[in-house]
């Protein structure tokens, strides 16, 4: 483990204690800050901050379930899947369907809209 990701968990530990220890996400600020801007509702947020949180390699296209998701957000799962399909609609996420597969979700399209935003935030 790096130096960096140490420290970053020993900080997460002094803020949060011992529930760190269940996981973490990271989450990019300005996703937070900007939401108004980029346009996402709060459930939609709260849907693609779940997807970013089985996103744990940068190589492996995250793959969590709707129903898992609906479960654990307390939401019918119906509302899920209207969510994803508006950030795909939105141009957020990119749906990957492979035959006998789970869905994986490309997330992409959020870094270049993050990055984009970035850009002009700097300047």
């Amino acid at each position: 483990m790096s130096d960096n990701r140490k420290n970053t968990e020993f900080e997460l530990d002094k803020k949060w204690g011992s529930i760190i220890k269940v996981g973490w996400t990271g989450i990019p600020n300005v996703l937070l800050k900007e939401q108004g801007r980029l346009g996402l509702k709060a459930l939609e947020l709260n849907v693609l901050i779940n997807l970013i949180r089985f996103w744990w390699i940068a190589e492996n296209i995250p793959f969590p379930s709707p129903e898992k998701i609906s479960a654990e957000m307390g939401v019918s799962e119906r509302t899920v899947y209207r969510a994803i399909a508006s950030l795909e609609k939105n141009g957020f996420i990119t749906r990957i369907q492979e035959e006998d597969k789970p869905t994986k979700y490309d997330l992409t399209n959020l870094i270049k809209k993050l990055e984009a935003i970035k850009e002009e935030i700097i300047e």
